[in-house]
């Protein structure tokens, strides 16, 4: 079984080679807790596990930093009753600086079972992206001189969203592969000689393993692998226990210089509570702002009121 894991993971590392040659712009924004909302970053986890969800969620990065992004998100995924696919919606907002993004998409994944223990999930993303930046509303600096590139806004109405991402896995591991935006988006603004891409295309290989523990205990590492053209890989090293009683903890260590530390419960009545806050070791870059914090509020449903549901590890 490791040997297959260890060829499966090589065949990944390879179509990341290749995609990663495709990939322009900065990443595609994304949760801090990830580790344990992998639909965030991959379409083919909706819909994987018995329950539907709902969950909400809000982002600050960089507090102390003036116009720093601002990022809230609010997601619905579901299983269909095979459960052999899922859909999802979500609504995402990202605010950074006067510049704002609002991201209307939906999921849909679709599960094949290759034999008695491992299946291939796949899923599709596509929707919309609307795209306001008032130009005028800049105050340049240092001289406020008038600079004919920020004499009119920019609007767009539209903008597609498509993605795609599979997931190779078992009741232990996977291996996931995603690109949440594919589609090279231009737009024309009203002045002569001006374009602009959306920098929106990053490729994620991630993968992990859930080792069983004493005392009903879960341990599981990830590794997330970012990458995009122009800018250096970018690694996040991740582990998540999770607890008997719905409480599980988790810890990031990124390749940029920050670390980050989450907690989740669920209550009784299915309602999850989650929060995670990032800080940055390198000196130089933390004495300019006071962290990144995320709050994330979640619902449970049993929709087709199941006696048993599976717990829900990745």
């Amino acid at each position: 079984m490791i040997k297959r894991f260890i060829h499966i993971v090589i065949v990944i590392c390879f179509l990341f080679g290749l995609g990663i040659r495709c990939v322009l712009g900065q990443e595609f924004p994304w949760s801090l807790q990830y580790i344990t909302n992998m639909h965030t970053i991959n379409p083919a986890y909706v819909g994987m596990w018995d329950r539907a969800g709902l969950m909400l969620s809000t982002r600050s990065n960089w507090v102390g930093i003036k116009g720093a992004p601002l990022t809230q998100n609010l997601t619905y995924f579901t299983p269909i009753k095979d459960q052999k696919s899922g859909v999802g919606i979500n609504i995402q907002r990202l605010n950074t600086g006067r510049e704002k993004r609002l991201f209307l998409t939906g999921d849909y994944s679709y599960q094949v079972r290759l034999d008695m223990h491992y299946y291939l999930r796949l899923g599709l993303r596509a929707g919309i992206l609307n795209v306001d930046n008032n130009l005028p509303d800049y105050q340049l600096y240092p001289d406020y001189v008038p600079d004919p590139e920020f004499t009119s806004d920019i609007r767009l109405y539209y903008m597609t969203v498509f993605g795609v991402g599979g997931v190779l896995y078992n009741e232990d591991y996977y291996v996931s592969l995603s690109i949440p935006q594919m589609v090279n988006n231009t737009f024309k603004v009203n002045r002569s000689n001006y374009s602009s891409l959306p920098e929106l295309k990053t490729i994620y290989l991630s993968s992990g393993y859930v080792f069983r523990l004493p005392k009903s205990i879960r341990f599981r590492p990830n590794l997330l692998v970012v990458g995009t053209i122009g800018k250096p890989l970018y690694f996040d090293a991740a582990a998540v226990v999770y607890f008997p009683s719905d409480f599980q903890v988790g810890f990031n260590l990124r390749s940029n210089g920050a670390m980050c530390f989450s907690g989740q419960y669920t209550f009784k009545n299915n309602l999850r509570l989650g929060y995670a806050a990032e800080y940055f070791v390198v000196p130089d870059i933390r004495k300019y702002q006071l962290g990144t914090y995320e709050f994330i509020v979640g619902y449970d449903f049993n929709l087709y009121r199941k006696k048993y549901v599976k717990p829900n590890y990745f």
